[in-house]
């Protein structure tokens, strides 16, 4: 019973020290994604382990393994001070929001329920949309929202609880498909998709209940970016669900018509958006771009939110972990202050200590309080 108890207090030890050494020092390689990760999205259950850890300590000294149950409880207390320490700076941002923390919801909601969409549309050949509409007749104010995955991967169910929890807040929602590779590069057709989309919401207004002049384009990590800029495009007239001539951005016909643009988008919602794409990683370039950032300057300039900042783009609100490894939180943080420099409405909300996807768990408390600022900043375009 004692080598089992010395065993276990060591492998508890162990992890607890990983994930505290991960927190406060996310720059540490590997440690500092699993810290982060677990911290920023579950710092709850990370205190409720550490809690554990002493009680294990405990044990193992009082079956006569001294010094692996003190330190083992010395190491969990430490634990205990640090989880304490994510949990009241995420609390003190919820409360700058002006946010209420369901303390239960973060101990029991870990993943994302299913939010059953109301029906799902083929609003492009071999492109499907899910719609997640409020009580009433309408018009709603819409989102379109896209899915994350590295521009390689996901799906359009990746927040389908976020989505009726607007839904249920007034705002239709459309969770949108786009293609993904292969055929390699992507270029510009995941931007068209999320054009079509638009056109699809334009074109079925009426019959959907939803109000074109109030739309939104939102989306998570790549599907932030493509959020982004394909608003970039709808506004300056580059971008359509059509090819579009060279001229205007397209590959289509020297002689075809530019394309004619809609109700533009009101606002953006980017969660931790990738902000310069000269920064992702060679083999995800190679799928963009077909090539280096440097070999297709012309398709960067179209891709790229950090290319695009200019006056008479729309509200723009950021949501960032400040511990994120895939996105660099200061270059969104100088991407936000750049923005605003162009005049542009909007702000940056980052959840302390949290890293990418941390509104995963749809009780966590970065998934609660960004939520809220959300809605607020719907609101406000209304």
């Amino acid at each position: 019973m004692t080598s089992f108890l010395r065993i276990l207090a060591w492998v508890w030890a162990a992890l607890l020290l990983v994930v505290l050494v991960g927190t406060f020092r996310p720059e540490t390689p590997g440690i500092g994604l699993a810290g982060s990760f677990l911290s920023g999205a579950y710092p709850l259950h990370v205190a409720l382990a550490a809690v554990l850890g002493i009680l294990f300590g405990l044990a193992a000294r009082a079956a006569g393994a001294r010094f692996t149950g003190v330190a083992t409880a010395v190491l969990a207390l430490a634990a205990v001070v640090g989880s304490v320490t994510v949990l009241a700076a995420q609390g003190r941002a919820a409360s700058e929001q002006g946010v209420r923390l369901d303390w239960t919801a973060t101990l029991t909601e870990l993943g994302q329920p299913d939010g059953r969409p109301d029906r799902s549309v083929e609003f492009a050949p071999g492109r499907t949309l899910d719609l997640y509409l409020p009580t009433g007749a309408g018009p709603h104010p819409t989102m379109v929202w896209v899915h994350g995955g590295s521009w390689t991967s996901g799906d359009r169910g990746d927040r389908t609880a976020l989505n009726r929890w607007l839904a249920e807040r007034g705002w239709a929602v459309a969770a949108v498909d786009y293609r993904l590779p292969p055929p390699e590069p992507v270029g510009r057709d995941q931007q068209r998709d999320v054009a079509c989309a638009v056109d699809w919401v334009r074109a079925h207004a009426g019959e959907a209940g939803l109000d074109p002049a109030r739309l939104v384009l939102a989306g998570q990590s790549a599907g932030a970016t493509l959020a982004l800029s394909t608003t970039s495009g709808l506004l300056d007239g580059t971008l359509a669900c059509s090819e579009a001539p060279a001229a205007y951005g397209g590959t289509g016909p020297a002689d075809a018509p530019p394309p004619t643009p809609g109700p533009p988008p009101v606002g953006v919602v980017a969660y931790y958006p990738p902000v310069d794409l000269t920064l992702v990683d060679p083999d995800l370039a190679r799928t963009l771009f077909g090539g280096t950032a440097e070999q297709a300057p012309g398709l960067l300039r179209l891709l790229s939110p950090a290319e695009q900042v200019r006056p008479g783009l729309p509200p723009t609100l950021l949501l960032l972990g400040s511990a994120d490894h895939y996105v660099l939180p200061d270059r969104v943080a100088a991407y936000d202050r750049e923005l605003r420099s162009a005049g542009v409405d909007g702000r940056l909300v980052t959840v302390p200590y949290a890293d990418h996807v941390f509104d995963r768990p749809f009780g966590s408390p970065g998934a609660q309080l960004t939520r809220e600022a959300v809605i607020r900043f719907l609101t406000g375009l209304n």
